[in-house]
């Protein structure tokens, strides 16, 4: 956000400056639809981080307009590099949203060299880029229909390894982001009468204790109120000088005692129970230790099931986008925590 200061010059006259604020917050931006490419959307709403989603193919978009429009980018790389993938269980076609193992670790880390390439330049103005190594994965030996990853855990966790060699070699100033830990899962690690309690438990310590990273990213859904309890279990389980960052928070969800309401039931009475959850789930993930705390999403998705498909801050449906609820919501707690931060470094 950027503010204009009138500031009194000992010659009585007046001079305006423009003092720009970057927050940690920020939004997720799909690259679905009509508005693929359009950083200016992400400026409008005030958000300072965008995450971005890549595959390691020629469909990816070029994601140095976010950079070059002032934006701190999450870049969450999915491999689906039709000449580098292991298909032993399932192919692309078969999977159109999972990430894949290499089947060769140097051309892996060939291919993620190429694309951090063109963020160089603008690291050297201050941008910060942040480097995911896939979406929520899970381990197809437990659960063959996983959505995301279609492959083991060990498998993983040689590509995290392999990512991070070709980040660091890049670039110091480069960050590595293990994968999402899902919504549902850090429920179950908090509940040891959940089915899913011994398994998430075992398979989320491992990962953050053997894999190679800089930050880990926690999804925020359910209810806003277990947000707290999710990011102090991962924390406390945080190797030193590691962190963590959310790169999807949205509400409301039906299945809360506090937000009951399905967008199909009253889709106005939803718009309003979001634009309430806005405020509520960012201060609670900035509040609980999140270096970088981020909307899901700025755009209304589609292809998605209904739970998550309208938990945007815009209506893509209309041309040009429709400003809902929630937009508002976000550009008042967007400005109110660029005041906070500003005045905080007046004082030091």
């Amino acid at each position: 956000m950027s503010y204009t200061e009138r500031l009194a010059h000992p010659s009585d006259r007046v001079f305006l400056i423009a003092v720009v604020v970057a927050t940690k917050f920020g939004v997720l931006f799909s690259g679905e639809g009509a508005y693929h490419d359009h950083p200016e959307l992400v400026v409008n709403s005030g958000a300072s981080w965008v995450r971005l989603n890549l595959s390691l193919n020629a469909s990816d978009q070029d994601y140095t307009p976010f950079l070059a429009a002032g934006l701190n980018v999450v870049l969450t790389i999915n491999n689906r590099d039709p000449s580098n993938a292991d298909t032993t269980y399932g192919t692309l076609q078969q999977w159109t949203r999972g990430g894949f193992p290499y089947k060769s670790r140097s051309v892996y880390e060939q291919r993620v060299s190429e694309i951090l390439a063109p963020a160089l330049p603008y690291l050297a103005r201050g941008r910060q880029v942040f480097v995911q190594c896939e979406n929520e994965v899970g381990d197809v030996a437990v659960n063959a229909n996983g959505i995301y990853w279609r492959g083991t855990t060990d498998q993983y966790m040689a590509q995290l390894s392999g990512m991070a060699e070709a980040v660091r070699a890049l670039s110091p100033s480069l960050r590595v982001v293990i994968s999402s830990f899902t919504s549902d899962g850090l429920d179950a690690v908090l509940n040891p009468a959940d089915p899913r309690y011994t398994y998430s438990t075992t398979r989320f310590s491992r990962m953050l204790t053997e894999g190679v990273y800089d930050f880990a990213d926690l999804h925020f859904y359910g209810c806003a109120s277990t947000i707290g309890a999710k990011a102090q279990w991962v924390t406390t389980r945080l190797p030193s000088g590691r962190g963590w960052i959310s790169t999807e928070n949205g509400g409301p969800d039906y299945t809360c005692s506090s937000t009951p309401l399905q967008y199909s039931q009253n889709p106005s009475a939803f718009e309003q129970s979001e634009a309430a959850q806005v405020p509520l789930r960012l201060k609670a993930c900035s509040d609980n230790g999140g270096a970088v705390c981020l909307w899901f999403s700025l755009l209304d998705l589609k292809g998605e099931s209904d739970q998550y498909a309208h938990l945007g801050l815009l209506d893509q449906s209309s041309s040009p986008p429709r400003e809902k609820p929630a937009y508002a919501a976000y550009q008042t707690f967007i400005q109110s925590q660029a005041v906070t931060m500003k005045r905080r470094a007046v004082k030091h």
